[in-house]
């Protein structure tokens, strides 16, 4: 069985989308995102092998050594990115809108 972390990074930006949606959209189109995110963590900590694994490019090789893995969400433009330890650990590490520059946060927020 897969344990599942969430780090504080992903937990500030889940709230932060979530509010914006509300802002922007109301408040039931930020009850659909926060069941989307929900669901995308049920589904990783099921089958976090299955995601798929994430390569940041050849400029971010230093970013290989994590191995992180993605899943996008159904019907938002956000994806979340994770990485699994050796002791069954699922380690959340951020989520994203597509158009944020996911590969200049890494580095700063990766520990």
């Amino acid at each position: 069985m897969w344990q599942v972390k969430k780090s504080g990074l992903f937990i500030r930006q889940w709230k932060h989308f979530a509010l914006d949606y509300k802002e922007r959209a109301g408040i039931e189109v930020a009850g659909r995102f926060i069941d989307a995110v929900e669901q995308a963590l049920d589904f990783i900590s099921e089958n976090p092998l299955s995601c798929s694994p994430y390569s940041p490019g050849a400029d971010y090789e230093d970013l290989l050594q994590y191995e992180f893995r993605k899943w996008t969400l159904k019907k938002f433009p956000h994806s979340i990115f994770f990485r699994t330890a050796n002791n069954n650990t699922i380690l959340i590490e951020t989520i994203y809108a597509h158009k944020m520059d996911i590969i200049g946060r890494f580095p700063k927020d990766v520990s």
